[in-house]
């Protein structure tokens, strides 16, 4: 298997000092499948945990402390941990006693680990794969299978573990294992927000196909902790407006399409736009009519995309940004139906990023009936169009107070209301000079 040389060095110094490397978890997956890792995760046997820090400082490895509650060092992307035990003592994610034992075995270290795939471990000094649960058989067949289910129960953030995981390594979960993670629907609550937060970030971040998890959250029960999503199912469409069937099967095709579009989205917007990709019709079972219309949806989506996203305690922007998209999310398609004028591109565009809500309509698009993201797209194109003649920030207003101050106007509570009449004006006639304006909101 191909090594970058900073993970073959470390691992050559460390046995020269008589110690055992082992590359772990997901970078054994990827290197087996030929793809080159993002993480790097190194677990050392036969040492303590002080002990090899000073080893790795001593030989010019900087080092950060990242868990030493779980015995982790950070050189670099590489994760450097001694093996340890998990013993369950407390309810939660966190309720665990950790045991640090460098003496353990291989196979004692991979019996905590929570699939079968990711208890494989590479032997770096002798390029060999040491496989004590048979995870190798599981990922050339796409399974996956709980290590140990004595050990797998005691963690609760597993359930979603798996979400994740089977949409970006593997094609279905062992029947066993399904039934433990159903059982475990209650301990929900025991997790915390944040780690929750991180395992949806891993699923529409890391997968092609999104709705594969999403899809694993519903088979699995697990969705009932997210009423805002369960909502979906069933929540019936217009046939003619949507043939692809309910809200629920139009949001899996939406979020994979996005999922296709996400590399063409600024990097500190992809998440959100992901979030919103998934989010984007939560207002449609509040707002569904008897005639299967849901005018005032994206409005009312805004509300619901908030507290999904608070109860994940998701940061201030990304929050206010979700929120944005899934608000305005039908404003293209509008604007583009009724002919609107540049101003009102231009108001939009001073809500909310046009090129960023342009791929997330075109992805809305896709995701109905046997459209493509291949098909022609107007609004798409338009929201592209004005957001590279606009550019990316706000369009500054050209009347500012200091011109209503030196025509001799005194400075008042007024002002707001001129100035907006005067950046209205300017946004239907871009033309207008700060003279015109002025005259204008002097003389009414």
């Amino acid at each position: 298997m191909k090594l970058p040389y900073r993970v073959k060095e470390l691992s050559s110094f460390l046995t020269v000092h008589g110690l055992k490397p082992m590359v772990v978890g997901g970078a054994v997956i990827d290197l087996i499948q030929g793809r080159e890792p993002k993480d790097w995760d190194v677990e050392v046997y036969g040492s303590s945990l002080d002990d090899l820090h000073k080893l790795l400082e001593a030989g010019g490895y900087k080092c950060k402390v990242a868990g030493k509650a779980f015995g982790i060092l950070v050189v670099g992307d590489m994760d450097i941990s001694i093996p340890r035990k998990d013993n369950k003592i407390g309810k939660g994610h966190k309720g665990f006693e950790v045991e640090f034992d460098p003496h353990m075995t291989p196979t004692e270290g991979a019996r905590r680990r929570d699939f079968t795939i990711n208890s494989m471990y590479y032997d770096v000094e002798k390029g060999e794969i040491i496989d004590p649960f048979n995870g190798l058989e599981d990922l050339k067949r796409g399974i996956l299978r709980a290590t140990d289910p004595g050990k797998f129960v005691e963690d609760p953030l597993r359930a979603l573990r798996a979400m994740q995981l089977l949409a970006r390594k593997a094609k279905t979960v062992e029947p066993s294992t399904i039934n433990l993670i159903r059982g475990m629907v209650d301990e929900f609550h025991e997790l915390p927000a944040e780690r929750v937060y991180e395992e949806f970030r891993k699923l529409l971040m890391k997968s092609e196909k999104p709705s594969t998890g999403l899809e694993f959250l519903k088979d699995s029960g697990w969705i009932v902790h997210f009423p805002e999503l369960q909502d979906l199912i069933g929540c019936e469409q217009r046939p003619e407006w949507h043939p692809e069937g309910d809200v629920w099967i139009h949001t899996l095709a939406v979020v994979d399409a996005a999922a296709l579009l996400r590399d063409k989205v600024p990097e500190d917007w992809q998440l959100p736009y992901m979030f919103a990709a998934m989010l984007h019709d939560i207002g449609k079972p509040s707002t569904t009519d008897q005639e299967l219309r849901s005018f005032g949806h994206a409005k009312a989506g805004v509300k619901l995309a908030q507290t999904f996203m608070l109860r994940l305690k998701a940061s201030d922007k990304n929050i206010s940004r979700v929120s944005l998209l899934v608000g305005n999310h039908m404003q293209p398609l509008c604007l583009n139906k009724g002919n609107a004028k540049e101003a009102a591109w231009k108001r939009l565009h001073n809500k909310v990023r046009l090129d960023v809500l342009g791929l997330l309509s075109r992805a809305d698009r896709a995701g109905v009936g046997n459209h493509t993201l291949e098909d022609e797209n107007k609004r798409a194109d338009l929201c592209q169009l004005y957001f590279e003649k606009f550019g990316e920030k706000p369009i500054a207003p050209i009347l500012m107070g200091r011109h209503l101050i030196a025509s001799g106007l005194i400075p008042g509570p007024y002002f707001g209301e001129l100035l907006n009449k005067a950046y209205e004006a300017q946004l239907e006639d871009p033309d207008l000079t700060v003279t015109q304006l002025l005259r204008m909101v002097i003389e009414g």
